[in-house]
C-alpha cells in the first residue's frame, strides 16, 4: 500500500515509517515544517491526501508540560482541528483512502482505579478524557466517505525515545522511585509493537473502530519502577510524594498518580503476537546497550 503519515518523524512515526517500508509499503510523510521530500500538514487547510491508499495519524502537540491555560488550548486544538484538516483532504480527494488508522489514547476510559477496562468500557471524564473523546469524533467522520477508520488507543510507549528518554537517566542516576503510593496502574506498549499494530491496522480489513494498543497485562508504577531499577542495575530508593506532585506539576500530576489498568481485548481475540509482551521484556530491550 501507499501510506501517508503525519506526524512521521516523531518517536512513533519514525518506527512505523520503517517497519512499514521493511513489508514493503511506499511511505508518504506529512510534516507541519518545510521539508525536503514531504508533504505540508497544516491546521489551516485540508490535507493533500491524493495517491494515499491509507492513512495514518499521530500528529498532535505534546502534552509534556505544565497544562497551562494555552497549553490545554494546544493539545486539543491540534487533535481536533488537525484530524478535521485531514478528514476534509479525504472528503476533497478523487481517490480516497480506503483506511485510517488515527491515534488517540486511553486516557479514553479516564481514571480507572482498579478496574479492568477494555474496548467496550465507556469513556471517562477528565480533560485527557474530554480530548481523546473530540479526537475520536473528528476522526469517525471519514466512514462517511467510505473509509475503514481504526481508532488506535495508545498506553504508555516504552522504548528509545518519548518519556523514557527522560525517565532513564533519573534511574541510571539511582534517583528513581515510585510516584506516590504506587498502587496506581500503567499500561505500557512496546513502540515497535504499536508500530506493527499500526501496520496490521492498515492490512487487516476486519479490524475497525477502538482498538487499545497496550501490553495484555497491567503493572502498577512500583512494579513498573522496580523493573526498570533491576534493567539499569541500580537501586530505586527515592519515592516521591503525590503532593510534591500536584504542587510541581499542577494538573499533569494526573499522568503520574491516576490508574489505567486497561487490556487489548480486541488485540488480543485476533491473536496478536508481541514481541514484547511484558514491561521487563520491553525494558530489557530498551536498556540493552547498558552494562
Amino acid at each position: 500500500m501507499i501510506i501517508g503519515i503525519t506526524g512521521g518523524t516523531g518517536f512513533i512515526g519514525e518506527v512505523a515509517a520503517r517497519q512499514l517500508g521493511e513489508r514493503g509499503d511506499k511511505v508518504i510523510l506529512f510534516s507541519r515544517r518545510e521539508r525536503m521530500g514531504m508533504r505540508r500538514y497544516s491546521l489551516s487547510k485540508p490535507l493533500d491526501v491524493s495517491g494515499c491508499e491509507g492513512m495514518v495519524h499521530l500528529a498532535g502537540e505534546s502534552i509534556v508540560g505544565l497544562w497551562t491555560q494555552e497549553k490545554r488550548r494546544k493539545i486539543l486544538e491540534s487533535r481536533v482541528e488537525g484530524t478535521r484538516r485531514l478528514v476534509e483532504g479525504i472528503a476533497e480527494a478523487s481517490v480516497k483512502p480506503r483506511v485510517l488508522v488515527s491515534a488517540s489514547a486511553i486516557g479514553f476510559y479516564g481514571n480507572t482505579g482498579d478496574r479492568i477496562t477494555d474496548e467496550e468500557s465507556p469513556a471517562g471524564t477528565g480533560f485527557l478524557s474530554e480530548v481523546a473523546q473530540a479526537w475520536e469524533a473528528e476522526a469517525v467522520k471519514a466512514e462517511a466517505f467510505g473509509v475503514r477508520v481504526v481508532r488506535i488507543r495508545i498506553g504508555f510507549v516504552l522504548g528509545q525515545g518519548g518519556a523514557m528518554k527522560l525517565i532513564g537517566p533519573v534511574f541510571r542516576a539511582g534517583l528513581g522511585g515510585r510516584l506516590g503510593s504506587g498502587c496506581q496502574w500503567m499500561s505500557c506498549i512496546a513502540v515497535e509493537d504499536l508500530a506493527s499494530m499500526i501496520g496490521e491496522s492498515l492490512h487487516n480489513e476486519t479490524i475497525a473502530g477502538p482498538m487499545n494498543a497496550v501490553m495484555p497485562l497491567p503493572v502498577t508504577n512500583a512494579e513498573f519502577t522496580k523493573t526498570i531499577a533491576r534493567a539499569v542495575h541500580r537501586p530505586a530508593l527515592l519515592p516521591v510524594p503525590a503532593w510534591s506532585l500536584r504542587l510541581l506539576l499542577g494538573d499533569l500530576s494526573c499522568l503520574l498518580l491516576e490508574s489505567q489498568r486497561i487490556v487489548p481485548g480486541r488485540f488480543t481475540k485476533l491473536g496478536y503476537s508481541y514481541q514484547s509482551p511484558t514491561v521487563q521484556d520491553s525494558l530489557a530491550r530498551v536498556f540493552s546497550s547498558l552494562v
